[in-house]
């Protein structure tokens, strides 16, 4: 009934091995989740400063003259037309960007990476259009 010395080692070593590797897989699946968070988090926050950045844009553009033929309005000032188009603008880059970190997560820092590159410049628009008043 008894397994025989020899038998009894290769089995423990063989559950030895499986719960070490069982215990790996999970140790890297949970370091995956917590840099997938990281990632998520880092895109987040790049949304939170476009958007605030947008918003200074817009406020610190209203009422002036609009250099971007688009933005103009009839009176080359920069009025509802542009406050819609700039929000278009930005909403579908950032939407396009959450349908794409659906599929592939692994994309989030570039996109938070393009999404700091847009605040900064358009930061300096914002800095820019106070300097001029």
């Amino acid at each position: 009934m008894y397994l025989n010395p020899s038998r009894m080692s290769s089995f423990f070593m063989l559950k030895t091995k499986l719960f070490g590797l069982l215990f790996t897989f999970i140790l890297f699946s949970l370091q995956a989740k917590a840099e997938e968070k990281r990632h998520g988090k880092l895109w987040r926050i790049s949304v939170a400063v476009l958007g605030a950045v947008t918003i200074a844009d817009v406020q610190s553009s209203v009422g002036r003259m609009e250099a971007n033929p688009l933005l103009s309005s009839q009176d080359g000032r920069f009025s509802n037309r542009g406050v819609a188009l700039k929000g278009l603008v930005v909403g579908g880059a950032l939407g396009a960007q959450w349908l794409l970190l659906r599929k592939s997560p692994n994309a989030a820092p570039y996109a938070a990476g393009i999404n700091f590159a847009a605040a900064t410049l358009t930061g300096a628009a914002v800095v820019h259009n106070h300097m001029v008043k």
